[in-house]
């Protein structure tokens, strides 16, 4: 009898809650969106968390089929890590946050909150780092636990946000649009910081709860990203310290290498490119094909092959870089990113322009960032080269310094991965977070 009760009054109080949401759904018709799309995040991030695991399962099924030049790397056991679990063996705390965008992209941020070493104090800053062309959150880590610039700020004091764009490992989710798909992939650095860097901008203010300005260093794309933004949102421009770009592209005119080859055909790109380069990702199965390396690209197979080094020209010198780095790099990057991002980069090399894609005519109007600016550039790069920087330099209204670091063979990637970034660029990185705003602007100053 007792058993019949209680289901009786379960029966009664489950007819009552679902008669209630029935109401408030009917009140209130908004709040069957919001329930829709919080069930839709709730599916989409248990999905994009495995993102990572996905592509360390193929890697290691890839093995036996692999070149013969990866062999020497398969005993390094930090290779197939994700951001993650590489900051949790160097003995890091670090969260995994997701970001919603307007559009409907779902970015994993991660963030570092390492306890506060006496004597080493940088400042209590809030730092957002963004990664470069096609990269991710683990590019900034990868040279390890005592060399990588986040941990050297967090330890320093800073409260450290990592960002992911949208494309990469860790910001395959999207409401709607399947990751196969072409509408997934129907974007460029132009969407990203229309919609990714505002959107972990607001998430970072609304988790701190606090009008605290936030520091932004960003390499390569991420400080593309960043100058979009501020030149489409203005106003954005108020919650920002400083901004520190290391090899920054954005006019890229006296760029050389392999991007450069894509230039004619960047704006109405043929069909047999499009399959070659891939019509959504960019490259998706991670290789340049070997006939076009060799063509373009003189080093080892192993490095002219990565879509990256291939770009960017940085093929490495192989006694700088140790194997378990060398390991690292190769199975991180690419990161992911879509073809259309490549050729917007390529386009504004044949316009000499930064502008919209397929819009030469309507160049993002840098005058409107008004943050102050430090640049970084290398006789060494030759995508972000000196000069090119140095004409964005000129473009922004608050620039303050103008870093050259010559004659250190310091490539576009070197910035993250040079055994001596921390001497060559983060020291002086650190320097100018904690005392650029009383810097007079110099336009001479160098590393020689």
């Amino acid at each position: 009898m007792a058993e019949k009760v209680n289901e009786l009054g379960n029966s009664i109080t489950g007819a009552f809650k679902r008669l209630k949401n029935k109401f408030k759904l009917f009140m209130f018709p908004e709040l069957k969106e919001q329930q829709s799309i919080e069930a839709n995040i709730v599916d989409i991030n248990s999905k994009s968390k495995k993102v990572f695991c996905d592509f360390v399962e193929e890697e290691v099924a890839r093995r036996e089929t692999e070149s013969p030049e990866y062999v020497n790397f398969r005993s390094e056991p930090t290779a197939l890590m994700s951001t993650a679990q590489l900051a949790t063996l160097h003995g890091k705390r670090i969260e995994s946050h997701i970001v919603i965008t307007r559009d409907g992209f779902l970015l994993t941020l991660h963030r570092l909150r390492n306890p506060l070493q006496e004597g080493n104090k940088i400042g209590n800053f809030t730092v957002l780092l963004h990664h470069g062309l096609l990269g991710s959150s683990a590019d900034w880590i990868l040279l390890g636990p005592e060399k990588s610039l986040p941990y050297i700020l967090s330890s320093g004091g800073c409260d450290v946000w990592l960002a992911n764009a949208r494309g990469n490992y860790y910001s395959r989710g999207h409401v709607s649009n399947n990751i196969d798909s072409l509408e997934f992939w129907d974007f460029s650095f132009h969407e990203m910081g229309q919609y990714d860097l505002p959107a972990v901008v607001d998430y970072i203010k609304k988790v701190k709860n606090s009008d605290e300005q936030i520091n932004f260093i960003g390499h390569s794309m991420g400080a593309t990203a960043f100058l979009v933004m501020l030149s489409t949102y203005p106003d954005y421009n108020k919650y920002f310290r400083i901004a520190i770009f290391l090899a920054p592209l954005a006019y890229m005119s006296n760029a050389d290498g392999p991007l450069k080859v894509l230039t004619r055909m960047a704006k109405s790109p043929p069909e047999q490119l499009l399959k070659l380069l891939g019509e959504g990702e960019f490259v998706p199965n991670r290789k340049i094909p070997i006939w076009i390396a060799n063509k373009y690209c003189s080093g080892p197979n192993i490095y002219c092959v990565n879509p990256l080094l291939f770009l960017s020209g940085s093929i490495p010198e192989e006694y700088k870089w140790d194997k378990s780095l060398i390991a690292r790099i190769l199975y991180h990057i690419p990161a992911g990113g879509s073809t259309k991002t490549i050729l917007h980069f390529a386009q504004m090399v044949n316009s000499e322009k930064f502008h919209k894609y397929n819009h030469e005519d309507q160049e993002y109007p840098l005058h409107l960032v008004t943050v102050p600016v430090v640049m970084f550039s290398s006789s060494g790069d030759f995508i972000a080269t000196i000069t090119d920087v140095l004409r964005l330099y000129f473009s922004v209204s608050n620039s303050i310094d103008h870093y050259v670091i010559r004659d250190k063979n310091l490539s576009h990637v070197d910035f993250l991965w040079n055994p001596q970034a921390k001497e060559l660029v983060y020291d002086k990185v650190i320097d100018f977070l904690s005392n650029g705003l009383n810097l007079n602007a110099s336009k001479a100053n160098e590393i020689l």
